[in-house]
């Protein structure tokens, strides 16, 4: 709820080749959906990806490509943005 759709938007620009256009995922790269997750859930995961809790073990091959992208959102808020954004997607 604290997030800025219209930025998120912008954010989750180079997420769309994994998780689809319209937050759907695409089972062709293993990308999962996201439209419809919670927010919370979607927060814990982005916080977890960037503090490397997912993503850093051996053999977390989708993890390992997720982890970078995690990266690319500079702060909490960008990660609330994008999220607000994803929300916008559930219709």
């Amino acid at each position: 709820a604290s997030g800025d759709a219209a930025r998120g938007q912008v954010l989750y620009a180079p997420c769309a080749a994994c998780h689809g256009p319209d937050g759907n995922g695409n089972p062709a790269v293993l990308g999962p959906p996201l439209a419809h997750a919670s927010d919370w859930y979607l927060l814990t995961q982005l916080a977890n990806f960037r503090a490397g809790v997912r993503g850093a073990k051996p053999g977390d091959t989708s993890g390992a490509l997720m982890r970078p992208m995690s990266m690319t959102l500079p702060d909490e808020q960008a990660m609330h943005d994008v999220i607000a954004y994803i929300k916008t997607l559930a219709k």
